[in-house]
């Protein structure tokens, strides 16, 4: 939020520099940063006296002026139908520069020299447009710089807002944060209302169709308004912030909005169908033109406010363009309301409308201030558009907001700040808050939380006030100390053992949306399991459900990198499905993946082909082998998501555990895959149920290992493998691995016979090993070999 000084000084004083408010308020409240002065291009404007006015002898629509700017007199030609003589406006003497960059210079009008130029708001950068030059108040001094009468030279601050803060998005709440800061006192608006027959009862009535959409409703009239310019002070609060002036109504709510961070709207009251307020939701296929220019198409997610025959606005977010104020309007309708948060937050979320009032909504706002800010809003309007304020108010809705009262225990404060302060500053930094503060009992303070602080809730947040009131920086520089009882639960560990095991076997895990399409299902070909259950606001309209099953997922992401060339793929997911009605479902962890591509990389010894059903079967064996789970069988299984005759379902004793295959044609053309696919999806619970794997550790070895190559001439018939197993058989305890690197024939071989590399690797967890005695156990294994394969080394 933007905050500027000159603005903030109206509710405190202080002469800090801005640099170091923003730093006292980083430190107390939130990152606040300075920018830019509100306008740094306006230079030698000043406030000088129209002394007098006559027409131009060649022109009916300008003036020819003598004006006064303290330094002596000017004449000036202004084409302004505003300019009287007796009135202080802002002269552009000549070198001045207005917005724009804009360069004021002498200048000859229709024969007649001018000495520069009577300005506009416009002109300055405060306005769109505008009819008429400035005028301010008689008593302004002339020759004064119009840049420091207009706030121009103004410093604004950046204050990062806090969605649980929200007096923070208004200049009071920040005020109150400012004032703690220096140990000033908050100056609040001094309201001048003056009211006048007939009631506000009598000239409209307010109806909600649902209290629990809007808990509470204010409606105020105020007749006889003359729309026209905003007075330069008023225009110039709005512009320091970023706002442009629109006219004095409109300019007063959104003042006022940025005064109490309460959003207030103003409907033309004489185009209100039968001078009736309504808030309901909307009906299927109904439309609004929002102020914006905009048609929009509503559902029964928004909010409306509605008038005897039509809707007028979206609540809480942007009015309609029927019923604005314009420069016709002479009775007005005020409204200050309190909409729920969620609705607004919907409702402007899905017109892709974001505006500073549905900010403040979405994160609540005070209803206790509501009367206090529709006051002010028409006090303003009776003093700047000379506005009657019917008696009373039309306030409607079934709201209640009782205080919060919490108790604070000082051993507590000590225990987390530590040391904490005494109990009496405590209790006088909360007061200085706004927050309602008793001694009760020794220790113990009784707290009555404000109603414009929705965030303080529980003892913890009264702790977490004094903390940064009294200064983190107080807190002292100690590691809490505390025993971790280290808890597992045994499902959660067999997970992570399945997750370990399938990236052992070359599977990268994924992790996608527990969503899915509609026909999700119907494209996999699938039977329903169940009615899934469908999202109330789902982030993705085109996956509104929550997923049954979770190859769906699984496809989308084989043909995501089918697209992109990566065709080669091994992936699984863990993750959850949903099952039955909203209010009595169900969910159950499970375990998909996929295979495709090529099995296998394609070496001196093979060449490259696709993925099978036996690669796929010879993976889920696999992962029962380092789960350790006994003796995993299949049964024939027929579904249409897999190819008939190349699908099965795995059982694990005389449990079915899940399915798996290769997809059936149909489906993958339905997802635009081009290439065979295993997939497979297995109840995780199920499968944890029979295994839950233990954790193991192999500390590094702290000694050197030593390699030595073998080639062995051996029968043609005789596989590596087999002389691998037969290595192992033989125990030899200083061999850790044994690979094969490569095989020969031909013509320096003998017929029938063929020559055999290995790799052997020698280590020792105790100490160093000598070459003595990596060759003596090199040797047993060569005696080994030869008496059981008539192997002969090959020189």
């Amino acid at each position: 939020m933007k905050v500027s000084l000159k603005w903030l000084k109206d509710y405190v004083d202080f002469d800090l520099a801005a640099a170091d408010l923003a730093r006292r308020l980083t430190e107390q409240l939130t990152e606040t940063e300075v920018l830019e002065t509100a306008s740094t291009e306006v230079r030698g404007v000043v406030a000088a006296k129209v002394v007098t006015v006559d027409p131009h002898p060649d022109a009916d629509k300008l003036s020819v002026c003598v004006v006064d700017w303290g330094e002596g007199s000017s004449t000036v030609v202004c084409g302004a139908p505003n300019v009287r003589a007796g009135m202080v406006s802002a002269l552009a003497v000549p070198g001045a520069v207005i917005a724009g960059g804009r360069k004021i210079e002498e200048v000859t009008l229709r024969g007649r020299r001018s000495h520069g130029m009577l300005v506009s708001a416009a002109e300055l950068g405060l306005e769109e447009n505008s009819e008429g030059i400035l005028e301010f108040d008689p008593a302004t001094e002339i020759g004064s710089d119009v840049a420091g009468i207009l706030g121009l030279d103004d410093e604004v601050l950046d204050v990062d807002e806090q969605p649980n803060r929200p007096d923070c998005l208004g200049m009071i709440g920040i005020a109150r944060e400012v004032a703690v800061a220096v140990g000033s006192e908050l100056r609040l608006p001094e309201i001048d209302l003056n009211e006048v027959a007939p009631g506000a009862s009598e000239l409209c009535s307010v109806e909600i169709e649902d209290a629990s959409d809007c808990p509470r409703y204010i409606a105020r009239v105020i007749s006889d308004v003359e729309i026209g310019p905003s007075p330069a002070w008023l225009a110039s609060r709005l512009a320091s912030v970023g706002l442009r002036s629109i006219s004095n109504v409109v300019d007063v709510t959104n003042f006022v909005m940025l005064e109490y961070g309460h959003p207030i709207h103003a409907f033309d009251y004489d185009t209100l169908a039968g001078h009736r307020i309504a808030v309901r939701r909307a009906r299927k296929g109904e439309r609004l033109t929002t102020l914006d220019g905009v048609e929009h198409e509503l559902s029964g997610m928004h909010l409306l406010i509605c008038d005897g025959e039509r809707a007028i606005a979206v609540a809480g977010v942007m009015g309609g363009g029927e019923t604005e104020v314009s420069e016709a309007t002479t009775n007005v309708l005020l409204e200050c309301a309190w909409f729920d948060p969620v609705i607004v937050r919907r409702g402007a979320q899905s017109l892709g409308l974001r505006t500073d009032a549905s900010q403040r909504f979405e994160r609540g706002v005070d209803a206790r201030a509501m009367e206090t800010v529709a006051a002010r809003a028409c006090s303003l309007m009776s003093e700047l558009a000379a506005g009657k304020v019917a008696r009373g108010m039309v306030d409607a809705g079934d709201w209640e907001a009782p205080p919060v009262t919490l108790s604070l225990r000082m051993e507590k404060v000590r225990s987390m700040l530590a040391p904490g302060p005494p109990k009496e500053k405590a209790a006088e930094e909360l007061a200085s808050l706004g927050f309602g503060v008793k001694s009760a009992a020794d220790g113990l303070l009784t707290v009555e939380v404000p109603s414009f602080r929705p965030d303080v809730r529980v003892e913890a947040d009264l702790i977490e006030e004094v903390a940064r009131i009294d200064g983190y920086d107080k807190i002292a520089h100690e590691v809490p100390f505390q025993s971790l009882a280290i808890t597992t639960d045994p499902a959660r560990v067999a997970r992570d053992g399945v997750r370990e095991a399938m990236v052992g076997l070359g599977f990268y895990e994924i992790m996608t949306p527990s969503f899915m399409e509609r026909d999700a299902v119907e494209r996999l070909g699938m039977k329903p399991a169940g009615e899934p259950i469908e999202l109330d606001n789902p982030i993705n309209k085109e996956m509104p459900l929550l997923r049954t099953t979770m190859l769906s997922s699984i496809l989308d992401v084989v043909r995501r990198n089918a697209n992109v060339g990566e065709s080669d793929l091994r992936v699984f997911e863990i993750g959850k499905v949903f099952m039955g009605p909203p209010k009595a479902h169900s969910e159950r962890w499970m375990l998909a993946g996929a295979v495709a591509g090529t099995a296998g990389r394609p070496g001196w010894d093979r060449e490259a082909r696709s993925v099978d059903f036996y690669d796929g079967k010879g993976v889920l064996w696999a992962l029962a082998e380092a789960l350790e789970v006994d003796s995993p069988r299949l049964s024939c299984y027929d579904c249409p998501v897999f190819e008939r005759g190349h699908a099965a379902e795995l059982l694990l004793g005389d449990r079915g555990v899940g399915s798996f295959g290769m997809l059936s044609r149909e489906v993958a053309e339905r997802w635009d895959l081009p290439q065979q696919v295993f997939v497979f999806e297995l109840d995780l619970d199920a499968l944890v149920e029979l295994c839950v794997p233990t954790g193991t550790f192999d500390a590094p070895p702290k000694y050197p290992k030593s390699r030595r190559d073998l080639a062995l001439v051996v029968d043609e018939g005789t596989a590596a493998g087999a002389i691998v197993e037969a290595i192992g058989e033989l125990g030899e305890r200083l061999l850790t691995d044994v690979q094969v690197f490569d095989m020969y024939r031909g013509d320096q071989l003998p017929a029938g016979k063929k020559s055999l590399g290995f790799s052997l690797t020698y280590m020792s967890r105790e100490r160093t090993l000598t070459d003595t005695e990596v060759d003596e156990a090199q040797g047993r294994i060569v005696t080994h070999l030869v008496e059981r394969f008539g192997a002969s080394l090959r020189e």
